[in-house]
C-alpha cells in the first residue's frame, strides 16, 4: 500500500497513486503561497504561489484563452504535492519527471477538462519562460543571456503575507475556472445531457459567486452576464423554469 501525505484540507494524497477527487485548488493555493521560489535560493521570499499569479495575469494581458489562464495559474500545482526538483538534478530522475507530468496532466483534465494542447502548452511554457527571466534577474542578480522578454502586465517583488497571495491565487482559480466551464458549457450543450448542462450552470454561478466574494472585481457581472446569456440560449420549454434555478441560495 503506497504511502500518504496530508494536506493542508486534511486530504490523504498518494503521491505516487494520485486521484483527481483528492486534489483540492484550496490545498493548492495555501501550499504554493508557502512554497519559496527557486528552493529559498533568493534574495527574498517570494512564493511559487506568486509566480503563478504572475504567470496568469500575464496570461491575461496577452489576450489568452480562459484555458491557457488557468492553466498558467496551475502549470506548477504538482509542487505542493511532489514538492520543487531543481532542474539539472530533475534531468537525472526520469521517473520523478514521468509522475511529476503524470500529475500535472491529472490536475489540468480535473479543471480544464481535458489536456493542453501541444500549442496550449506551448503559450504556457512561454509566459513561463518569460517570467524566469525576471525571477532571475530580481531574485538572483543573474541576468540571462537571452534578451528581455516583453511582458504585457506589471510584476512586482514586495514580500507579501502568504495569506494575500492564498486569497488572490484562489480568487484567480475561481474565476477562470467559472470561465472555462462557461465557454465549455457553451461549447457543448447540444451533445450534453440536461442534467449536466443544469449541474455545469450551476457550478459556474457558484465559482463567479466565490471569485466575488474574494474580491474579484468583474465576477458580479459575469455572473449576471452568464445568467441571461444561459437564459437565452436555452428556452424555458427545454429547462422548465428557464434560468431561475441559478438564482436561488
Amino acid at each position: 500500500m503506497p504511502e500518504y501525505i496530508t494536506t493542508y484540507g486534511g486530504t490523504h494524497f498518494y503521491p505516487t497513486a494520485p486521484k483527481a477527487e483528492d486534489i483540492h485548488a484550496t490545498d493548492i493555493a495555501h501550499a504554493l503561497s508557502l512554497i519559496c521560489r527557486g528552493n529559498g535560493h533568493v534574495k527574498t521570499f517570494f512564493s511559487v504561489g506568486q509566480h503563478c499569479i504572475f504567470c496568469a495575469k500575464e496570461a491575461a494581458a496577452r489576450g489568452c484563452s480562459s484555458r491557457i489562464i488557468l492553466a498558467c495559474l496551475l502549470h506548477d500545482a504538482s509542487e505542493c504535492y511532489l514538492s520543487d526538483v531543481p532542474s539539472p538534478f530533475k534531468k537525472e530522475l526520469p521517473m520523478y519527471s514521468q509522475r511529476e507530468d503524470h500529475l500535472l496532466e491529472l490536475i489540468y483534465r480535473k479543471y480544464l477538462r481535458q489536456a493542453l494542447s501541444p500549442e496550449e502548452q506551448t503559450a504556457v511554457t512561454a509566459i513561463d519562460k518569460a517570467l524566469l527571466y525576471f525571477d532571475l534577474k530580481y531574485l538572483l542578480n543573474e541576468v540571462p543571456d537571452s534578451p528581455a522578454p516583453e511582458l504585457k502586465s506589471p510584476i512586482s517583488y514586495a514580500v507579501r503575507p502568504f495569506e494575500q497571495v492564498e486569497q488572490e491565487y484562489l480568487q484567480l482559480y475561481h474565476f477562470y475556472q467559472a470561465e472555462v466551464l462557461r465557454d465549455w458549457l457553451l461549447a457543448n450543450a447540444r451533445i450534453t445531457g440536461l442534467f449536466q448542462i443544469r449541474s455545469d450552470a450551476r457550478r459556474i454561478v457558484d465559482f463567479y459567486k466565490n471569485a466575488a466574494c474574494l474580491g474579484h472585481p468583474e465576477a458580479a457581472q459575469r455572473k449576471a452576464s452568464f445568467i441571461r446569456l444561459y437564459q437565452s440560449c436555452f428556452s424555458v420549454s427545454r429547462l422548465d423554469s428557464g434560468a431561475d434555478f441559478l438564482t436561488e441560495e
